[in-house]
């Protein structure tokens, strides 16, 4: 039987994001409510949309495409799962 209480989208990209690329410095903002009424987004819709703050060693000599890109490959599940948007404000300490 599967648990009542399922770790939350936000707790799960916390955990990935956290474990990959071990942050000096990491904000994670549930930003979903802010599209309300946007094209696709439903009144059951969540999480969807976040904000992404983080300062990582691995972000150093690498470009903004190439951080970005290391983001969205260690959250690919979760954009499969409904995960629409992630702005991200990346950088090496």
């Amino acid at each position: 039987m599967e648990s009542e209480t399922k770790e939350s989208r936000q707790t799960r990209m916390e955990t990935i994001l956290r474990n990959q690329f071990a942050p000096k410095m990491f904000t994670l903002t549930d930003v979903s409510l802010e599209h309300a009424g946007h094209p696709g987004m439903t009144k059951g819709s969540k999480e969807t949309h976040f904000r992404l703050q983080m300062v990582s060693s691995k972000f150093a000599g690498k470009t903004t495409v190439e951080n970005h890109r290391a983001v969205y490959a260690e959250l690919a599940p979760e954009f499969k799962k409904g995960l629409h948007a992630l702005e991200m404000d990346l950088s090496a300490p």
